[in-house]
């Protein structure tokens, strides 16, 4: 149309219209629901497609089928009767001539054979044969070993017996760990360690190790007494003692591995004395396979740690830094770990836990559960010492350590524990003990005595536990 150009400025543009806060307040809402609904479903999908997708993207991990559980050993038993121990001594009879009314028996003797050879020399058939047997016995003596050699030569037979019984019930733990060079390259590191198989249940083998030899691994293998390697993984672990429980799936095992291992037995350590014969196995010298042999030097009961009283056992034998492995008796029980965390560096002694010290730990341990954790050191105030410093009975609590359960409750250093849910609490072995029948996050109530500026006062603690 003529003219159309002269009207261009009347046309109209359709434009957003401004947003008002309502229409914003509305997005924001209808983005919050979306959100909502979108995490909602996702969850609701996480919960039940766990069980099908699990399998395909993370490791499978074996539980026991049964509860672990192993027998504890009374310290008492340790404790030797006097009267038991002096059994005997002054009793035999002397065979010196000191008595008038002794008799010599050698002479008694020397009569009879005089008189046995005067009846032999009236018969030829009976003294051929006597002839006969003192020419067997002469030769069969000078075959013969001496007796201290004989003694000797029977003694490391039967070490040498005892490592091939208890050499299919040790394995060799291998632990990968990542780290970085001078350059942030990355570099593997693999340890080795010894094991013990102390359990084997439907579903799994649980082998007994040290713990900081695993406890920064990323990967663990676990090779078996025939060179056959297995994946492995930590089932639970202790910081406090050191020990841990690695766990091999039974279905991975070889038939023929799985029968020839053997279950080692956990031996009653408190009966361990200074003397006994013990063999040291598993890694004690730095090689795989490895053995050392020698006796208890030193036995000491009630070492204090956290929330624990050890038993030491201190072999005479060499025992190399950084060595690992196990104490056996002569019936090849397990009735020591070796352990450097607690070595007496002054008289260059090997070191090894008890095993009776730990039988609580490594039950829990064994059925997937965590040790209990108060968080305390202390030392036993008997009734002497108390008559001596002028304190309570109890535990003296010497140190607590910071953001423990015990230190959030409010305990201190310088409390005296009495007793904990009305039990007697008179010694840290019955702490321990105490706490070996809770777990993480049960809540306890502790009776303690604190000092005050005349004498101390009574006060309660709710403690909740936590986990080592």
């Amino acid at each position: 149309m003529p003219g159309t150009e002269d009207r261009e400025f009347i046309r109209e543009k359709i434009v957003d219209k401004a947003a008002t806060p309502r229409h914003r307040i509305m997005k924001i809402v209808r983005l919050l629901v979306t959100a909502i609904v979108f995490g909602l479903v996702a969850s609701l999908f996480f919960v039940l497609g766990k069980k099908y997708l699990e399998p395909h993207f993370l490791p499978e991990e074996t539980t026991p089928s049964e509860t672990i559980n192993i027998g504890r050993d009374d310290m008492d038993s340790s404790e030797l009767d006097p009267e038991a121990s002096m059994e005997g001594i002054g009793s035999e009879e002397t065979t010196g001539n000191d008595d008038p009314a002794h008799v010599d028996e050698t002479d008694g003797e020397s009569a009879g054979t005089a008189e046995n050879a005067e009846e032999t020399m009236e018969d030829p058939e009976v003294l051929l044969e006597q002839q006969i047997q003192e020419a067997a016995d002469k030769a069969v003596e000078e075959a013969l070993l001496s007796q201290e050699e004989y003694l000797a030569l029977g003694w490391y037979r039967q070490i040498n017996s005892l490592v091939k019984e208890i050499r299919t019930g040790l394995v060799t733990i291998n632990s990968m760990t990542q780290d970085k060079d001078w350059f942030n390259n990355p570099i593997s590191n693999e340890d080795q360690s010894a094991g013990a198989i102390i359990y084997t249940t439907d579903a799994e083998v649980l082998i007994l190790v040290n713990h900081p030899s695993v406890a920064e691994a990323e990967s663990i293998t676990v090779t078996f007494f025939n060179g056959k390697t297995l994946e492995a993984r930590i089932k639970k672990a202790d910081a406090i003692t050191g020990i841990a429980i690695v766990s091999v799936s039974k279905a991975a095992i070889p038939d023929f591995v799985l029968r020839n291992i053997r279950t080692l037995s956990l031996g009653n350590s408190y009966q361990v004395e200074v003397g006994t014969p013990v063999l040291a196995a598993g890694c004690p010298v730095g090689y795989t396979g490895s053995v050392s042999l020698g006796m208890i030097a030193l036995a000491q009961t009630g070492t204090v740690g956290t929330d624990t009283a050890f038993q030491l056992l201190y072999p005479d034998m060499h025992i190399a830094p950084g060595g690992t492995g196990f104490l056996f008796n002569t019936d090849g029980e397990i009735v020591g770990i070796l352990s450097g965390k607690y070595g007496d560096e002054a008289t260059g002694l090997a070191t090894a836990i008890g095993i009776s010290s730990l039988k609580g730990i490594v039950e829990k341990l064994s059925s997937g559960i965590d040790a209990a954790y108060l968080g305390i050191q202390g030392q036993n105030a008997t009734a002497d010492v108390a008559a001596a410093y002028g304190i309570p009975t109890g535990i003296y609590v010497t140190k607590v350590i910071v953001d423990s359960p015990a230190y959030l409750a409010g305990i201190k250093a310088g409390d005296v524990i009495r007793s904990a849910e009305q039990t007697e609490l008179p010694t840290m072995y019955q702490l321990q003990t105490f706490l070996e029948n809770y777990s993480t996050s049960d809540v306890i109530k502790l009776k303690v005595y604190r000092g005050g500026q005349e004498e101390y006062v009574e006060m309660e603690f709710a403690v909740t536990l936590g986990s080592r």
